[in-house]
């Protein structure tokens, strides 16, 4: 990833767009840029490496941190509207990062209609990936307010001592547990008890021997050789995976000019309810998100004459994750993915169940030690392999997990956010922040090959509402038979 971005249409630039409600103040935010550090320590490192030629760059701490070096502040000019925000974010986004400080940024951007701001924090990719981020975004927000608690009811006076502890009077079951008056269960005061349970726990010893006698009858009646064959085909498995997800042949899907820019377009759709939609659908809102993409690149593509049938699509497919703010955590997946059907929900569902299968392709796995073994390739080879790799993909998309209810920086509320991901030499990048129930998307554009980006915009936006499920026209309920 680092060594990637010498060629400029490999940016790996990722961002997030915060709508804030007002300005904060900048000192504030300064401070809170150096304090963030402390819960992300990965805010203060930078590679040793600002020549990009390292095979093996390796991250050391940026002695001299501060977060006021990573803060600019700018503004956009009368109306100061949604357009001319973006326009910002486009100039932005290619600007080098500062080779003697941690390869990100931040910038406050005043002017905005209504009296609003906005916060555009941006990062190096070999800083950390997607989700990664939405850690470090939430170490720059005011911590997030702890939930109300509801009141708890008041405990039930202690029995009177001429009832007997095991009256059935004084509503009194085993355990010692009773009816508050409220009709809510609450611990008779005072009261201590303990039960076992000899049957159950009899029964659990006999099922965990059961195991172990099962386990030792396998293991004798193993064929070596049927376990010899199975690792080979496993190994033959996994060999495949790996040759058709890191070696793509061939060219795009797309049948649009293969026109490509180093600079880029952004846009930002928000989808209410599209948790609900997703869900209506058997499917997550990440589902969603490629098959609208899908739907809407392949019907502005129809739209200008040039309707293709399926689209390569890459994905981060997701892996284990040691909690840490930042790091990258992801293994690339591409996988073609049908751009239309005879219905939403019959596409909805093959392109839920093809994503689920590249998430389980054997070459997820070994994606460390395939990183690795790229990673000693010299850069005049490893250059080309990775243009040539990242041509052969159509659109990019991906959907994490958003802001968990209302949040402010320095006390300015966050309206909204939207995430932007490297385009990396194809048409777009598409991806979504889950804020509540919405789905608010973020679009990176190749502002060459996509010639009417607003036409783009409602193909996507008529793509979301496709699937959304359909009112039941007036009239149409079946009644009860009557008598």
């Amino acid at each position: 990833m680092w060594r990637a971005g010498q060629d400029s249409g490999l940016r790996m630039t990722i961002g997030n767009l915060m709508v804030l409600d007002r300005m904060p103040d900048r000192a504030a935010v300064e401070a809170r840029l150096t304090e963030a550090a402390g819960r992300a320590p990965r805010l203060k490192q930078r590679p040793d490496d600002p020549t990009l030629v390292r095979s093996r760059p390796a991250w050391v701490e940026d002695a001299d941190y501060d977060g006021g070096h990573h803060l600019r502040v700018a503004a956009v000019p009368s109306p100061g509207d949604q357009r001319q925000l973006l326009e910002l974010l486009a100039l932005l986004e290619p600007a080098p990062f500062d080779p003697n400080h941690s390869p990100w940024d931040a910038t406050l951007i005043e002017g905005l209609a209504g009296g609003r701001a906005a916060f555009y924090l941006r990062a190096h990719h070999a800083l950390t990936d997607g989700m990664g981020g939405t850690s470090l975004v939430a170490s720059m927000l005011d911590d997030a307010p702890a939930p109300e608690v509801a009141p708890q009811p008041e405990p039930a006076e202690a029995p009177d001592a001429a009832a007997g502890a095991g009256d059935e009077g004084d509503g009194a079951t085993v355990n010692g547990l009773g009816e508050l008056p409220d009709g809510s269960i609450g611990r008779r005061p005072g009261t201590v008890s303990v039960t076992l349970d000899l049957t159950r726990a009899a029964g659990d010893l006999t099922r965990v021997a059961g195991v172990a006698m099962d386990a030792v009858a396998v293991a004798r009646n193993v064929d070596p050789f049927d376990a010899v064959v199975r690792a080979l085909q496993k190994g033959l498995d996994t060999a495949s995976s790996v040759s058709h997800q890191v070696v793509v042949a061939g060219g795009p899907l797309s049948p649009l000019p293969s026109a490509r820019s180093a600079s880029n377009r952004f846009e930002i759709v928000s989808v209410p309810g599209a948790r609900g939609i997703a869900l209506s659908l058997g499917g997550s809102r990440n589902d969603l998100l490629v098959a609208a993409a899908a739907a809407g690149l392949g019907a502005y593509q129809e739209r200008l004459g040039f309707p293709p049938s399926e689209l390569r699509l890459a994905m981060p497919a997701g892996r284990h994750r040691d909690g840490a703010p930042g790091g990258n955590w992801f293994a690339p997946t591409r996988v073609a993915v049908p751009t239309s059907g005879e219905h939403p929900g019959p596409l909805f569902g093959v392109v839920s169940e093809r994503l689920a299968r590249a998430r389980s392709e054997p070459a997820v796995r070994v994606t460390s030690s395939i990183a690795a073994a790229v990673s000693r390739l010299p850069t005049r080879v490893l250059l080309p392999a990775l243009v040539a790799q990242a041509r052969s993909v159509d659109f990019v998309a991906t959907a994490f997990p958003g802001l968990r209810g209302p949040r402010t920086l320095c006390g300015a509320p966050v309206v909204e956010s939207y995430p932007f991901g490297p385009r990396l030499g194809c048409l777009l990048n598409v991806t979504g922040f889950g804020n509540g129930d919405r789905l608010d998307v973020g679009l990176t554009l190749d502002p060459v090959a996509i010639e009417d980006p607003d036409l783009l915009l409602e193909c996507l936006r008529n793509a979301f509402q496709s699937f959304a499920p359909r009112p039941e026209p007036a009239g149409t309920r079946s009644r009860a038979p009557r008598g």
